[in-house]
């Protein structure tokens, strides 16, 4: 499979946040490079005429903007939920997750800028930042009340947030289970708030993630991305790289500088040195040839197509969605004036 463009939140990431309550070619150019030509997004769906799609997508950018507005009166909902249950220390806000699935925000570069290259490569070392930073450890409990309270106490707070962990509404994705807790405080939230679970999650996927997750499969089957993945290819070959398919798999290098996916077993600081050289060569090089094939210039335009096609194919849905939203807004409102 080729390489796997930034799709935003993944079913991993997604599916922790909703259990934790947290709530994106005629032929070759003089430079090796691919053209744009009247098929130059041959592989990927065919457009809808504009008036669908602005339409289209105009239903989504709605849906996910109620989706914020309804996410953040959850979590005071839940929040609420939780001192009538006596408790008073919260754990801090969790940090927003990034989304990638935007129309005004077509999936991001896998080979990195000039700039980030000559800066710290991919981040691809020991460190995770490939600039000597402190790694960072979102997990980590921040310094505050929460962190000081006894692990018994956190447990007793997570159970009443989340409720039992094994009974959980999901809905399968095709990729896996998108899930929810159905007990606790958020479940309790929830299911006022949105009715019917399983709906719920499966419009919640698609706006989210689904859709995305299908653009991606599309556009990496183009004519112009096939050819712009080999013409990049090639021009690693040229500039010493050889044997990469895809600049996913020239991350996957990067880390071999280290001693491996993990970078060794703590390396010396002369290894993590002469790996990060290394790295950083081989980025610059990357940056540069995806540049030149304009790689991720013909991949947005590919996604884009894709996925402006899949706003209007699910447009009934993304309807669907923008009323439960409406109604949860509405419900949630009355809730917190009561």
């Amino acid at each position: 499979m080729l390489a796997r463009h930034r799709i935003g939140a993944t079913l991993a990431a997604a599916a922790l946040a909703l259990l934790t309550g947290c709530g994106s070619d005629p032929g070759p150019a003089p430079d090796g490079g691919p053209q744009d030509g009247p098929d130059s997004t041959r592989g990927a769906a065919s457009a809808p005429d504009a008036a669908s799609a602005a339409k289209a997508t105009a239903a989504f950018g709605s849906a996910k903007e109620l989706a914020r507005q309804v996410g953040a009166m959850e979590l005071q909902l839940t929040r609420r939920c939780m001192v009538a249950k006596g408790f008073t220390v919260h754990p801090p806000d969790p940090a927003p997750v990034p989304d990638g699935g935007g129309p005004a925000a077509p999936e991001g570069r896998v080979s990195p800028t000039a700039e980030e290259a000559a800066r710290h490569g991919y981040g691809a070392g020991p460190d995770g930042t490939g600039d000597g930073a402190a790694p960072q450890d979102s997990t980590r409990d921040r310094p505050g009340p929460w962190a000081d309270l006894p692990d018994a106490e956190k447990l007793r707070y997570t159970l009443a947030k989340n409720g039992d962990p094994d009974r959980l509404v999901s809905y399968e994705t095709g990729e896996g289970k998108f899930s929810s807790p159905s007990g606790g405080c958020i479940g309790e939230t929830r299911k006022t708030l949105y009715g019917d679970m399983p709906k719920y999650l499966r419009l919640m996927w698609l706006a989210d993630n689904g859709m995305r997750h299908e653009a991606g499969r599309e556009a990496e089957g183009s004519d112009a991305f096939l050819k712009a993945v080999g013409a990049w290819s090639s021009c690693m070959e040229k500039a010493g790289y050889g044997g990469m398919k895809s600049p996913t798999e020239a991350i996957k290098k990067a880390k071999e500088y280290y001693g491996g996916k993990g970078g060794g077993k703590n390396p010396d600081t002369a290894a993590v040195e002469s790996g990060r050289k290394q790295e950083i060569a081989q980025a610059k090089a990357d940056a540069n040839c995806a540049d030149t094939t304009r790689y991720d210039t013909l991949w947005r335009a590919a996604y884009q197509k894709s996925l402006t096609a899949l706003y209007v194919k699910n447009e009934p849905d993304l309807v669907t969605y923008q009323q439960i939203l409406t109604e949860a807004q509405k419900k949630a409102q009355k809730m917190l004036e009561s």
